[in-house]
Formats: C-alpha cells, structure tokens, sequence
C-alpha cells in the first residue's frame, strides 16, 4: 500500500483526515506547509509494520532479542517501496557488498526524496520556533531592543517587569511594541509638561554642568524662549564663568540681540549682592562655568550658588552624546554636591541630541535619577532649537536600532538601585494609569462618565444618594449631537438569575458601542411608551432586539421608517407561502447569502448566512426576512451552533443594513453574561452600593470592556496591553478579563485622585 497525502487548512484538519482514513495508530511520515495547507503524508500502521517485517536480518539475533535488526540498506528500499515514487522494481536482497546497479540507482533517488523531506521538516520546525519565539520570547525582544538602544539592563528589566500578555500575541507587531515601549518609557520619564509651568514658578535658574555641554547657547536659548513670551525688561542674565577665554563676549552678544542685560559678578559676595539688586527681576538666569564632576572645585562652585539663600532652581546640562557611564557619574557627583551645599538637584536639560547616536544612556540616566527632563537642545540655533519633551519625537528616536550598537551596560543590582527602580515604577505607573483613563474617556463615550460615578462611592451614604440622582437628571436629559447610530434593547424580563433587566446601550454609525447606559426601569412602563421615550432623546434609525418584537412595536417602527431586527428561536412561528410554521423547519427553503468573517466570544469565527422572505401572523401585509446563521470555528472548523433572526423589508439595501445589525447583534450578544459578571465583582468591592449605581457601572464596564475587545486600533491594542498589566495574573484579553482589569483601573485611579486631593489640602 502506498504512502497517503493529506492537505488541510491547518493542522488540525490535516490529522483529522488521516485519522478517519487510516486511524488512530498511523505512522505519519512527513509534515510541511504547501500554498494549499499543511500537508502530512502517513501510512496506516498495519502497513508500516508488514514493511519492516518482511525484511530478513543482515546479522543473527540473539535468542533474548525483542527487535529485528533491519540493514539501512532494506529499511531505505521497503520505504522506497511504500511511497511508490521510485522504480517499481521488487527490491532483492543483496547477494553481495555491491548492489545491483538498478538497486543503486533507486538507493540515489531516495536519498535525495529523504534530503528534501528532511529539509521541509527543517523549515517547518524553523517556522514553528520563530512562532514560539514570537509569541514567547516579546519580552526578550523588547529587552534586546533597549539594550541595542543604550539603555542599561537594570532599567530594561525594572521598565519589562510586568510584560502584559496580550504583547506575545500575534497583534503584538514591530511597530505596535515599539509604540507599547515609547510609552512605557513616557510614563516612566518625568518630564516639564507646559513651559509656563517653568517660568511662572521660578526667579532664579542656574545652569550647571560639565564643560563643553553647551550651557552658554542653552543660557541664550531659555532667555529667548522667555522674551518671547514676556518681553525683554523682566529678564537678566548672568555669567559666573571666569576660566575660559572669550565666555563673557560671547554670551554678550546673545544678549544684545534678545535686548537683556548681562552682569559679570566675581567672588561669592558679589554674587550674592548681584542677585540682590536683580531682585526686580521675575527671571535670573545664570550661566556658571564648566566643571568637570571630577574637579575639586565643584562643591565651591555650588556653594557659591547656594549661598545666597535665595530660592534658586539648579538645572543640570547633560551631555546626550556622552557614555553612560560618565552622565551615571557627573549626575551623582552634582547631586551629592548640590545635597552638601544645602540646595536641590531636581531638574535637568539634556544637549548635542543632535549629535548622539544613542539617546537611550541619557534617557536611562535621567529615569533612574528621578530628575524633571525639562527641555532638549537639537542643534546651535537661538531659539530654534531648544525643544520641550512633549514637543519632541525623542522617545522614538532613542528606541531607533536601525544601526547596530557597539557598547552594552552591565546591570546593577544594589539594594538601593532596587529601592529606588520600586519608587520609580510606582510613579511611572500611576503616570501611566492617568494616561490611559484619559484616552478610554476620550476614545469611548460615556467612559467619562464612569469615572464620576466611581467617585461617589466614597460619599456618606446621605449625600451618595442625593448626588446619584442629580447625576441621572442630567444623563435623562441628555441627548448626541447627531442622530444616528443603533439601539440595542435588551430582554422585556430580568436576565437570568438576576432581579434587573439589561440597560439600553447605543452604538453609532461606525459600529462602536457607548459605554453610556440607560437604566430601563427609569424609563416609562410599557414598551411602545419606552420606544417613544428614547426617540426623543436618541433618534436611532435601527433598532436591534433581543426578542421578536410585538405588533405594535413592528407597526411604530415601519411607521416611523425604522429599521429593526430581532434574535429570535428556532421555535419562532411565521407565516410562509400562506401557512403557519416554526422558523427552525424553513432553513432548507432558504436562499444563500455567503459567509462572513468575525469575532466572536474572543474568537474568530465564520457565519454562514441564507434568509427568506416571510411575514407574521395577525401582520400578512408587514413583508419580513428571516436570517439563518450557522457559525464555526475559523482554527478547528468546529460548529457552534445556529442562530435565527427576523427583520423588516427584503431590498437589496435593507438586507446589506440586516447583515450589519445581525453581526453587530452577535458581537454583542455577551453583554449580558459580562454585565451580571460586573454585578458580582462590584458586589464584592463595595457591598452597600445602591443596586442602580451598581448596575449603571456594572453595564458601562461591561461595554467598554466589549469595546476594546473588538477594536483594532493601535490605541486599542495598548489600551488592551495596558489593562492586562494591572491583573495580578497573565489573562488572554477576553472580555471578561478586560472587565476584571477596568475595575482595577476605577480603584486605583480613585485612589491616587484622593491621594493628590489630599496633598494639595495639606500644602501650605
């Protein structure tokens, strides 16, 4: 019997096949990927046996022995002979060292069959790995990629501590990772965020730092910057440095241009008296001189400028284009000298970004130290080229590897380096959580207001209800500023095993759904009045029920010239060709209308779709189209079962409109199961919640997290990523995980909303 071939979609499949072709004790022979598919070649077991056995020995065998010693010489013909791609020539035993020529031909031929056999189960071992490795090994990557970039392991592996997840999947890209990184970092960095925020809140600058890093053009460009907003008379500049030949003409002509004064003090008193008399002044700038961390002057430097008692703002000048290891040491040395002298060292400007190949030991440097990135210098020009970090593509620039890295830092790993990674990172986080509340508020409507029914949980009971009830005279009255989009009205009854009945949820015209729901027993009793209700509120042009919906409701909506579709059961009774029938018998009669691709239930699925034209009972003139939908697993081909609807009119244009409601029905059909999922949780959290309130967060939760499920989106993905990282365990981002991970994103961003509210109560 000859070898058989099998091609499946996937491997799966693949095997599938040759289980019901020749069971489950095949031999399999090869495996590899073709265009068509997976292609496995196998013998049935019994076949592979009668093979072997029918081979004489080419050595005696011990009584004792359980195996047959087979020559490779045989076991490469019976092969030969079994994959029927050779001479079909019977294969005799040798009867001398020599083969047959015939023989030695066909032992050539099927050396070169096993080469290439061998050499496709090569690759497809070598794709299988680089899947592994991807979905695996993100996390090595990203390492890899910070430490090409010039940043130190110590800070790679505190940044990647918490790798979400949903970055070893197959959405986790180049371009999304590098994004996930940069952001990371950003959160991680703190950094001046409005230049007003500098100058409004500081007199005195002083600009210190190495020689050479550019504080004199720097000096030139903060006071330009400040001209610029606020004029020429409210500023002074003035240089301290007294070493290098020629440093005081050329600040002087920076200043003659801006139209400022510049002074030139000498020892310590006269600075002292200097900035005395500059007291008039809302900006002082000083520009000191050039000072290696290893020069025994440096602490007399500072302390010159500390001794003034005045409330002077220390600015470090770092070099970007310097060693990691020497920007580690000036920042210690500087600090440690500032500390001796009585000031502070919290803020910093990193120069020559133009010059660096590697941003990444200067952003490493300025992260592990905690100091405030205030601005870049990118080149000599005044002012043109001093840049503000939220102004700048510096992150991206600094994870730019496209030429390859020399130099790598050793880790550190001190009890102190430790202490100070864990306070980093929790700075950097609830920077990051701040982040990303603000994109779901500004990505997902009604998020927003989540946000601020999550803060009156912390109210007394009292004043929690009062301001509940002016929160939900407001959202009643509100109405979008465009009508569009679907309704998705849930169950006429309480969801099972439940005592509340699913919100209303609307979703727009892109098919996004609002995390904004309507509580439906805030709505009037009845549901031709609640139909009414939320037209006057929320236009919608369709109407997607979990029911078929009532005469009258049919009636108001066909009046009206809305669109509507109902899931419905199989045992749903319609009328066709003039007789009463139950829809589940009606599928055979139906007309074909193609397969779509979606995802389902955090899988991808395919529907298969027929409709047929039908009408209801006591409503023969209304013309309906029934849906029928039958789903499968896109990976296993597994069924998942049926599915029924019913909607009105059967033109091309309102079938198009039909398949976009079902859908978006289906991809929907979880919320609520993720609801009552949401219920529990807040139940747990906060078990004296008014039941409205916990059914207003439970149901918007419940969309976001459906929301973020589907979408695409770059912001999406990180969003996901985001999320995922807050749960004390790795979770796939299925809804209900996302759901879990929102709830923790409500608490903690609480709390760090208490905690500043606090701090800046407590502030003199």
């Amino acid at each position: 019997m000859s070898a058989q071939r099998f091609i499946g979609a996937n491997s799966r499949e693949a095997m599938n096949q040759v289980r019901l072709a020749l069971g489950e004790e095949a031999l399999i022979l090869s495996s590899r990927m073709t265009d068509d598919g997976v292609e496995i070649t196998a013998l049935a077991e019994e076949t592979s046996v009668q093979a072997l056995a029918s081979l004489p020995s080419t050595a005696p065998t011990e009584p004792g022995d359980s195996l047959m010693p087979v020559s490779a010489h045989h076991a490469a013909a019976a092969y030969a002979n079994q994959i029927g791609t050779l001479s079909t020539q019977p294969v005799d035993r040798p009867a001398a060292a020599n083969p047959r020529p015939e023989t030695a031909l066909d032992f050539a031929a099927l050396g070169e069959r096993l080469s290439n056999e061998i050499q496709d189960m090569r690759q497809l071992i070598n794709r299988q790995a680089a899947h592994s490795d991807t979905d695996q090994g993100a996390r090595s990557q990203l390492i890899r990629w910070l430490l090409e970039a010039g940043f130190s392991r110590a800070l790679s592996e505190e940044i990647l501590g918490t790798t979400p997840h949903q970055l070893q999947g197959p959405d986790a890209t180049p371009a999304r990772l590098q994004a996930w990184l940069a952001q990371k970092l950003n959160s991680q960095l703190n950094q001046l965020g409005d230049e007003a925020e500098l100058f409004d809140n500081t007199r005195i600058i002083a600009l210190v730092g190495p020689t050479g890093v550019g504080k004199t053009t720097t000096t030139a460009k903060l006071a330009a910057r400040y001209v610029m907003r606020h004029g020429a008379s409210q500023v002074a500049l003035v240089t301290t440095d007294n070493f290098r030949i020629g440093a005081h003409e050329q600040l002087r002509i920076y200043a003659r241009l801006l139209g400022v004064d510049l002074h030139t003090p000498g020892p310590a008193a006269q600075l002292d008296s200097l900035l005395a008399e500059l007291a008039d002044k809302r900006l002082v700038i000083i520009d000191t001189p050039g000072m290696s961390q290893r020069d025994q002057r440096l602490l007399t430097q500072i302390n010159q400028l500390g001794s003034s008692g005045l409330a002077l703002r220390l600015m470090l000048v770092i070099n970007a284009a310097s060693h990691g290891d020497t920007l580690e040491e000036v920042v210690q040395t500087y600090r440690d000298a500032a500390q001796a002298a009585g000031c502070r060292l919290d803020d910093c400007l990193i120069s020559k970004c133009d010059e660096a190949v590697r941003l990444g030991p200067a952003l490493d440097t300025v992260i592990r130290h905690g100091l405030r990135l205030n601005y870049l210098s990118i080149g000599q020009q005044v002012p043109e080229d001093l840049q503000l970090p939220a102004a700048s593509t510096f992150l991206q620039q600094a994870l730019d590897i496209s030429r390859p890295a020399l130099f790598a830092e050793k880790p550190g790993a001190s009890k102190a380096r430790q202490l100070d990674a864990l306070v980093r990172g929790l700075l950097g986080q609830g920077r990051a959580l701040s982040s990303l509340r603000d994109s779901l508020s500004n990505r997902i409507t009604g998020f927003e207001q989540l946000l601020d029914v999550w803060s009156l949980m912390g109210n007394p009971h009292a004043l929690l209800q009062q301001r509940w009830a002016a929160f939900l005279s407001v959202q009643e009255r509100w109405a979008p500023a465009r009508p569009d989009g679907r309704l998705l009205w849930g169950a006429p009854r309480p969801v099972a095993g439940a005592t509340w009945s699913m919100p209303l949820l609307a979703v727009n015209n892109a098919g996004q759904l609002a995390a904004q729901p309507w509580l439906t027993h805030r709505m009037p009793i009845g549901a031709l009045p609640r139909l009414g209700w939320c037209q006057s509120r929320w236009p919608a042009h369709r109407h997607l029920w979990s029911t078929c919906p009532s005469l009258d409701i049919i009636d108001a909506l066909q009046h009206n010239d809305l669109g509507w579709l109902g899931a419905v059961k199989c045992s749903q009774r319609v009328m066709y060709q003039g007789e009463l029938k139950h829809l589940g018998t009606l599928a055979t009669y139906s007309e074909d209308f193609g397969v779509r691709e979606l995802r389902y239930r955090s899988r991808q699925v395919r529907l298969h779709l027929s409709h047929l034209p039908v009408t209801l009972k006591g409503s023969p003139q209304a013309p309906l189209c029934a849906w029928f939908g039958t789903l499968h697993d896109n990976h296993s081909g597994q069924s998942l079962g049926q599915r029924w609807w019913l909607a009105t009119g059967n033109t091309p244009g309102a079938l198009k409109d039909q398949v976009a409601d079902l859908i978006l029905q289906l991809t929907h059909d979880e919320l609520p199961k993720l609801t009552g999922r949401g219920w529990a949780l807040l139940t747990d959290i906060e078990p004296h919640l008014p039941a409205e309130m916990r059914l207003y967060l439970a149901a918007g939760l419940a969309a976001t997290a459906i929301r973020l499920t589907h979408a695409s989106d770059d912001w999406a993905f990180q969003a996901r990523a985001q999320l995922l990282g807050l749960l004390p365990e790795k979770r796939a981002s299925h809804a209900s995980g996302i759901l879990e991970s929102l709830l923790h994103l409500l608490t903690v961003n609480d709390a760090l909303s208490r905690m500043n509210t606090t701090q800046t109560s407590t502030c003199p």
